[in-house]
């Protein structure tokens, strides 16, 4: 593995763990049913205030954080061949 592909890993996998746990903390934040957006668009507040979509977001950063820990395992497989 060339150092180019260890180091687009290793961004892949934080990329993946910042979205996946942004996504599991978001819909619990008071600023989700309160920002901006719903002030200009009134007619999403019973979409974004719904329990499945909320449900929906955070399985959402479910797969995500499962995608980075499939990534490290993997990742950890194949630095061992560059490391040696």
């Amino acid at each position: 593995m060339r150092i180019t592909s260890w180091i687009s890993k290793i961004l892949y996998v934080v990329y993946s763990l910042q979205v996946g746990l942004f996504l599991l903390c978001l819909p619990w934040f008071h600023f989700w049913e309160n920002n901006q957006l719903l002030y200009a668009y009134p007619q999403l507040r019973p979409l974004v205030s719904n329990s499945y979509f909320k449900g929906a977001v955070l399985g959402l950063g479910i797969a995500n954080v499962l995608i980075a820990i499939h990534e490290i395992v993997h990742f950890k497989n194949a630095s061992k061949s560059f490391f040696e």
